[in-house]
């Protein structure tokens, strides 16, 4: 009798440490990427860019997103930030993209960049926050990402 209690209690603890293992989380495979960055208007004050972002979706879930929040670090300086309020979808196992408008907080370190003649790259870190609602709680999801970028789009900046 032991051995079948000591039994039914070794496969109850089983299951549940293998349902808490096969959970899916439902934010899961959303990453933010740049893809082009292009010179937008610029004025004594502040210099603005215009930042494409590649959203890409590995679940098998769809998303909706109603804003973002991005970081964009240059060879690891801060370069500058942009927010937007334009909903986002993003259905199951897609790619889309948006422009948003990059505020440039460190034009002296882009200006430099600029300035080397034999690059025309840099590397950049993006950190990513997309905002959802789902019911009365609101979701933050956060994305990271690496990569190089071609910065002769940004001539106009200088």
């Amino acid at each position: 009798m032991k051995f079948l209690s000591t039994l039914a209690c070794l496969v109850l603890g089983l299951s549940v440490l293998f349902t808490g293992c096969n959970s899916v989380d439902k934010s899961g495979g959303i990453s933010v990427t740049v893809a082009d960055l292009k010179s937008a208007d610029a004025s004594l004050m502040e210099t603005r860019v215009v930042m494409t972002l590649r959203y890409t979706s590995e679940s098998l879930n769809a998303f909706g997103f109603s804003g973002s929040s991005h970081k964009l670090y240059f060879n690891g300086a801060y370069i500058g930030r942009a927010v937007s309020h334009t909903p986002i979808g993003l259905p199951p196992l897609s790619t889309t993209t948006r422009d948003v408008t990059l505020v440039i907080e460190n034009a002296a370190l882009v200006k430099q960049l600029l300035a080397l003649q034999d690059r025309a790259t840099a590397n950049y870190r993006l950190e990513s926050v997309l905002f959802m609602t789902s019911g009365d709680t609101d979701i933050k999801v956060l994305s990271n990402s690496e990569g190089t970028i071609d910065l002769r789009g940004l001539e106009a900046a200088r």
